[in-house]
């Protein structure tokens, strides 16, 4: 078997066009259905990966206290900066340096608010925990961004994990920014699948190109061709045990 057969008959792509894109002026919303190519109407989730929003928020922008339940959810952004404010008292600056993640569980409250005087690009990333009405909690991050030029870095893993921060599902969280004409390969674990996403750039994947705002699923047990930039890129990838157990109990991940 060729490369290129084994890159199409591994790697699935999925087209922007399954995207429900939404213009409400300071609050440009991409809501990504992971799941999308698995073709399950009742379920656009990709295992314990429920929902992903690409958003871009303009500067000014609040986003009013209001309660999740039952997501975790990963606030990554990669430009701006926002004033974190919650039902546990804590008020932080999250920015392409500082990554959050909200364990709602039982319920958890927070407002958003853009501060300074750039937009925010981001992905709100919402995890279906593996069960429902757990302990809330919030953890912020420091991340360092030369740790992910040219290779892959962790951002979120499961309890337990070496990531520095955690999500309660068997779900991982990297990123990478590419250089043009760099390749590197995916990260593997066995019985993760792969759920890669390009945040922005273009990648070649074995004899096939990925724009911005395209994904790519790759099983667990299936052959994973070099990713190469073909300009300068930022990705995104997840490792997901679809066989975990997960609730939809969620306000959004469900």
């Amino acid at each position: 078997m060729t490369i290129e057969t084994a890159t199409k008959e591994a790697v699935k792509f999925v087209s922007p066009d399954t995207h429900l894109v939404r213009d409400h002026g300071p609050f440009k919303l991409r809501r990504i259905h992971p799941g999308a190519a698995l073709g399950r109407p009742d379920d656009g989730g990709f295992g314990g990966l429920g929902l992903i929003d690409h958003a871009r928020l303009q500067p000014g922008l609040v986003v009013r206290m209001h309660e999740h339940r039952n997501d975790e959810i990963i606030s990554y952004l990669r430009s701006g900066r926002m004033q974190h404010t919650d039902s546990a008292g804590r008020s932080e600056v999250i920015s392409p340096n500082r990554l959050m993640v909200m364990n709602a569980g039982a319920g958890f409250s927070h407002e958003e608010a853009v501060i300074g005087d750039d937009p925010i690009e981001m992905l709100q990333i919402f995890v279906r925990p593996e069960a429902a009405n757990m302990e809330p909690g919030v953890q912020f991050v420091g991340l360092d961004e030369t740790e992910s030029t040219d290779r892959w870095r962790l951002l979120a893993g499961p309890m337990g994990s070496a990531a520095p921060s955690f999500v309660r599902q068997a779900v991982y969280l990297y990123d990478t920014h590419l250089s043009a004409g760099e390749s590197i390969d995916l990260p593997t674990m066995p019985g993760f699948d792969r759920w890669l996403y390009v945040f922005r750039g273009e990648v070649s994947v074995g004899d096939k190109q990925a724009e911005t705002h395209v994904a790519l699923t790759i099983g667990a047990d299936e052959f994973a061709p070099e990713v190469t930039a073909t300009r300068e890129t930022d990705l995104v990838l997840f490792l997901v045990n679809r066989r975990a157990a997960f609730s939809r109990a969620g306000t959004m991940s469900g």
